[in-house]
């Protein structure tokens, strides 16, 4: 008996691949055959309103030149083509009408072999188009310049040109072999409250040239890092240390009286500085009651300016804060963290004077915990505290209470009034039972606070601490001090504003079936000097009405943008008179009924 023929290892191969390589021929060729039909006949479920292309053109918002090589695409990536000389494009977009018998066995083929993903992406019409070009700010098309209304073929499109910070740092005595790294700080408005925040570094190119890029119109304050001079040919082993302190421009010592760069949209400034080479002497601070384990934030600047610039490190095993800085009065300030927040602080204000010898320790002390009294004028009845023994279905099934749950429908926000204090808000949590209505804000560092209230249940009719009303005014918590409790008023007798939005794009405020979902105005309550009024934020609807519930008595501006301004919050007097006749100013009283007519103010084109 002949005995069969042995195989080859490559046969062997290749007869195990036959299988997936003709699964994956067919399921090629039956996603070709349903890209060609869609192509040809739009075999699309959708609406016949929607256009069979889109054009438009890409606009410099400053200007209103048209931008050419700009690139316009979709959200999705589905669509993407790049702008004419003249600002120009055009998509042409698949026809939505039913499916035709072919297409969709070709569909269904196509789903039989897992491949349904490329249906579903090539049925996709998009609601949106946006653009983007260097040179040009990215993520600025507002979403009223950017959608599709119903039947809406012609769109335009607005490109925010970027400003520039670019300099030279003057570093004498340098060959060319140091980089200093600087950085700039902008002007911004977080919670109503105005602070300093990072905007970016740069480290110097070696001839001194530095470039910050992509920035939008705005304040801004430019400074140098300090850095040590390491040159091995004159820095000899234990002996004096020399380096480069900070430099704020034009050229102070200090963040706090250093010139305010005012930056215009697609503006460059030319500011140029000069470093000086000085003396630096080591710095040895010890820290008294620092806790094992605790993380430690330092913060040093010059004697009551608070600011940046200056660093020095924290060493747990010695508890000590180490560094060098050159001669100079300084303010330092030291927060323990445990689990993420600041348990105690210590302040010392200390001098460098040829040397810094002997220093005293900084002494952490625990942070304040302030309590909020609430109490409630709410004719309705409803109370803005409970626990789950109020819920009837909160009940396990055995007959048994459940465990007491607190929860809180008003809620306190400290936002520290610090130019560099953003990111120190506290916030207030229930305490246990036995003491309801009250609100505790835990480990609360010392300094200066914008109070800010919210209630899901009413409005906040006063807020108040030591005889000092907290809606006008700062709080004040000390060093380790007590401090009197905080007493809120909630009522629940606020007026009732409703209205309407005209959009000059849209008069008719109408919407496509695919029209995106989401606000498509801003509407804000701007209290007029000297009202008891409050500042209030309402999100309109897509279709142009908006609704703003216990409005606190007083007198108003009401206007309506079509992007959000979150600085309004501290809107000057100035800033009022500005917006007075884009908007409409009301007087509302306890109970009140108002009804509005609103003109949406379109950015892009009042410029």
């Amino acid at each position: 008996m002949t005995a069969p023929a042995k195989r080859s290892p490559d046969f062997l191969i290749a007869s195990r691949s036959l299988p997936s390589v003709f699964s994956t021929a067919l399921l090629l060729f039956a996603f070709s055959c349903f890209t060609a039909s869609a192509q040809s006949t739009g075999g699309f479920a959708g609406t016949s309103e929607t256009p069979s292309s889109v054009h438009g053109t890409v606009l410099n918002r400053l200007t209103h030149e048209p931008i050419s090589r700009a690139l316009v695409y979709s959200p999705d990536q589905q669509f993407a083509t790049l702008t004419d000389d003249r600002g120009r494009f055009e998509f042409k977009l698949p026809p939505q009408e039913a499916a035709s018998d072919e297409n969709s066995s070709a569909s269904s083929q196509v789903r039989a072999f897992g491949a349904g993903r490329f249906q579903s992406l090539v049925r996709l019409i998009p609601t949106q188009f946006m653009a983007r070009k260097p040179g040009f700010l990215e993520n600025t098309n507002e979403s009223a310049n950017r959608r599709m209304m119903q039947n809406q073929s012609e769109i335009t499109l607005y490109l925010d040109p970027e400003s520039l910070i670019v300099g030279r740092l003057n570093i004498p005595g340098a060959e060319g072999d140091l980089r200093i790294r600087l950085e700039i700080y902008r002007r911004e408005v977080n919670e109503g409250q105005e602070h300093w925040v990072s905007a970016g570094t740069f480290t110097t190119w070696t001839d001194g040239e530095f470039r910050f890029s992509n920035l939008t119109a705005g304040t801004y304050k430019l400074f140098t890092h300090e850095q040590l001079d390491r040159d091995p040919l004159i820095a000899a082993p234990g002996g004096q240390l020399f380096g480069f302190a900070p430099v704020f421009y034009p050229s102070s010592a200090d963040f706090a009286v250093a010139s305010r760069i005012q930056l215009g949209p697609g503006a460059t400034f030319q500011a140029n500085l000069s470093v000086t080479r000085r003396e630096y002497y080591p710095v040895k601070i010890p820290v008294a009651n620092a806790a094992a384990g605790a993380g430690l934030g330092v913060r040093i600047y010059p004697l009551g300016n608070p600011g940046p610039g200056y660093s020095l490190g924290y060493n747990p095993a010695e508890e000590q804060l180490i560094g060098s800085l050159p001669d100079g009065s300084y303010t330092l300030e030291a927060d323990a963290y445990s689990n993420g927040q600041s348990g105690s602080t210590g302040i010392l204000n200390f001098s460098v004077h040829g040397a810094a010898l002997g220093l005293p320790p900084v002494t952490l002390v625990p942070n304040s915990a302030l309590t909020v009294n609430v109490r409630e004028q709410l004719s309705s009845g409803q109370s803005a505290f409970g626990d789950a023994q109020d819920d009837p279905a909160g009940g396990f099934g055995d007959g048994k209470a459940p465990p007491r749950a607190n929860f809180s429908n008003v809620h306190v926000t400290l936002t520290p009034l610090d130019d560099f204090g953003g990111n120190g808000a506290r916030a207030s949590q229930p305490v246990g039972a036995a003491r309801e209505h009250t609100l505790a804000i835990p480990s609360v560092r010392p300094g200066r606070y914008h109070v800010r209230a919210e209630s899901g249940v009413g409005y906040v009719a006063s807020i108040l601490c030591g005889g000092r009303d907290l809606l006008r005014e700062a709080l004040e918590v000390g060093m380790g001090g007590s401090s009197s409790p905080i007493e809120l008023t909630l009522r629940d007798d606020g007026a009732e504003v409703t209205g309407t939005v005209e959009d000059p794009s849209n008069p008719n405020n109408s919407l496509s079936p695919n029209d995106k979902v989401g606000p498509e105005s801003y509407i804000y309550f701007l209290p007029l000097a000297g009202s008891s009024g409050q500042f209030r934020a309402s999100n309109g609807a897509p279709d142009g009405t908006f609704s703003e519930e216990q409005l606190p008595p007083g007198s108003y501006l009401v206007v309506a943008f079509e992007q959000q301004h979150h600085e309004l919050e501290s809107a000057t007097e100035e800033t009022l008179h500005k917006l007075q006749p884009q908007g409409q100013v009301i007087q509302v009283n306890a109970g009140q009924k108002e009804r509005l007519r609103l003109k949406l103010i379109v950015e892009a084109n009042s410029q």
